[in-house]
């Protein structure tokens, strides 16, 4: 009786584990990312084209994000990783946009930061 109970349990715990890696994102996260690609793209004035590579690219980053989030490992490897994604965002993200329109994007990239530095001092 017990080895069928471990064996369930295992088999519990692995089927959760499977479900919980394939949804990286949360369906309220995946709203919240289309409400702010919308404003990002009136902001910027990015083109169709523009749009859907921006898309693609910040898909990627915010995964990234997720997973690093989820992974275990030291503060530092966690922050390298960090700037890394950002790095490959930038790089992707500067072929793709216009000067001035990759100009706003660092701007706004700045004014996110400061926002996320404000809301961890009061949390």
């Amino acid at each position: 009786m017990t080895n069928k109970m471990l064996v369930l349990l295992l088999l519990l715990l692995g089927t959760a584990a499977t479900g919980f890696t394939q949804s990286k994102l949360t369906e309220e996260q995946k709203k919240e990312f289309k409400e702010k690609q919308e404003a990002y793209k009136a902001k910027l004035n990015l083109t169709e084209d523009q749009a859907t590579k921006m898309e693609a690219i910040n898909m990627t980053y915010l995964e990234g994000l997720s997973a690093l989030k989820q992974s275990s490992g030291s503060k530092l490897s966690k922050y390298k990783k960090f700037k890394s994604l950002n790095n490959e965002r930038d790089a992707q993200a500067k072929k793709i946009l216009t000067e001035e329109q990759y100009k706003l994007f660092k701007q706004q990239q700045k004014e996110m930061k400061e926002d996320f530095k404000e809301q961890r001092s009061k949390g």
